[in-house]
């Protein structure tokens, strides 16, 4: 019993020290090469801050581009303008990027297809004075949903590389808040939100859950570099009783050598990174 006890304690130890090892084998400014990055991922269940990248710039807001379907999946799910059972019909209109956005939309397969137009429909039922109560009470970022300078399209188009602005900081701040069920919302909205952000399985057994976000720096920096990409994959992990809650942005610093959407590329390299904490 002893010997068990003994080996036990020593696969234990083992365990831990090889996740120290690789988490500090990880090469952030290698992974970040060329861009502007802020990596955070925080372990709910022992409240400790995993790993914080870069914090000047995990204070530096950016727009949120779609990770902001998720605050806005909550508004409208509190508001109950949508239920799980919610149709959302295509006009019939081909409505660019994607062929999966040209067909009906569900609350799940918006978020999943990041459906902009499905977006662009909720707004406007919500309101400019509804939005502007939800982003005050979120802390959500600079709250400035006026849109592009002196087009008034901020109803549409605020969240897309123009006027609403958000940190790596203050966009973790609003997941965990989501996450540990504490926004000033009905419950509903929360567990209804989350289960739609769901992706994936890992083979490990843990559940990610999420949202990508891609913008086009030169929409609101006419200084950034052509081609220029920011990029987000906001949410968490799950796995029995253990949660992680991640944030990753990044913003291309030159031209980038892909074309690949920035929300995308974050979304991998934040499983990536996941990994080699020893987690998903």
């Amino acid at each position: 019993m002893t010997q068990f006890f003994y080996k036990t304690s020593v696969f234990i130890l083992l365990f831990f020290v090889s996740k120290v090892l690789l988490a500090s084998q990880i090469n952030f400014s290698q992974i970040f090469a060329g861009k502007s990055a802020c990596f955070i991922l925080f372990d709910l269940n022992q409240n400790k801050l995993i790993e914080k990248y870069n914090p000047d710039r995990c204070r530096e807001r950016i727009p949120p581009d779609s990770t902001f379907k998720v605050a806005l999946s909550v508004m409208a799910f509190d508001q109950k303008l949508i239920n799980q059972q919610t149709v959302f019909k295509w006009d019939g209109k081909d409505k660019g990027l994607f062929k999966v956005w040209n067909q009906n939309q569900t609350p799940k397969s918006w978020i999943k297809n990041s459906t902009v137009w499905v977006s662009q429909v909720l707004t406007p039922q919500l309101g400019m004075e509804k939005i502007q109560q939800y982003l005050k009470k979120f802390h959500y970022g600079n709250q400035d949903f006026s849109g592009d300078p002196h087009k008034d399209n901020g109803i549409t188009q605020a969240w897309m590389s123009s006027s609403l602005r958000l940190s790596g900081e203050e966009q973790f701040n609003f997941i965990e808040a989501l996450v540990n069920e504490k926004l000033s919302v009905s419950l509903s909205a929360m567990k209804d939100t989350k289960e739609n952000m769901y992706i994936e399985t890992s083979l490990r057994g843990w559940k990610l859950y999420g949202k990508s976000g891609s913008g086009a720096q030169q929409r609101y920096n006419p200084h950034a570099k052509s081609g220029a990409r920011d990029g987000w994959f906001v949410g968490f992990i799950e796995k029995g009783q253990q949660t992680y809650v991640f944030v990753l942005n990044f913003s291309d610093l030159d031209t980038p050598n892909s074309t690949e959407f920035g929300g995308l590329w974050a979304k991998g390299v934040t499983k990536s990174l996941l990994m080699q904490e020893g987690l998903f």
